[in-house]
């Protein structure tokens, strides 16, 4: 019975089921079939074999997106101890075009550019003295950076290890 229904309900809808023939078909004592195709046929919206005309050539070539390789956003955490969770500090740093909640956020994306978002290239400074107190500082950052999520973690002796490193990129 109901492969017949679905047959029935789908050459009612290609048909465009008319007026005269629901009459008929509700005369027939069909067990209810023609009332649920009448229902089928009120729901569907007039028209619903035509498609919208294409946009113009002008309009259909054009990209409407920024090209995601200029994306360069960037979530930057500080936390006090050897865990990131929960962090003490948070900022986002946007890189193109300059902005975000961070402080100083030229410097900041300055310093990215120039390490290539290399983890490694935050060495502690030997120029620069530091107390050898040992008052462990998390940072992490992540974020896409010309279309590629990255992220990286690292851990400081001190506060004094992490501003060596990372110089203006985690001073907030």
């Amino acid at each position: 019975m109901k492969p017949l229904l679905v047959l029935l309900t789908g050459t009612a809808l290609a048909a465009g089921f008319s007026a005269p023939a629901r009459a008929q078909a509700g005369a027939s004592g069909d067990g209810g079939t023609a009332a649920r195709a009448e229902l089928l046929a009120s729901v569907t919206p007039t028209g619903a074999d035509t498609l919208p005309a294409p946009p113009p050539p002008e309009i259909a070539l054009r990209d409407v997106r920024p090209p995601s390789s200029r994306v360069r956003a960037v979530i930057l955490t500080v936390a006090d101890g050897e865990q990131a969770e929960p962090p003490t500090r948070s900022v986002f740093l946007n890189c193109a075009p300059v902005g975000g909640s961070h402080p100083s956020p030229e410097k900041a994306c300055t310093w990215l550019n120039s390490t290539n978002l290399d983890p490694g290239a935050l060495r502690v400074n030997a120029a620069e003295p530091c107390t050898m107190i040992y008052a462990p500082v998390t940072v992490t950052a992540s974020g896409i950076w010309d279309g590629k999520y990255f992220q990286f973690r690292r851990t400081f002796g001190n506060d004094c290890e992490k501003r060596s490193a990372a110089g203006a990129l985690f001073d907030f």
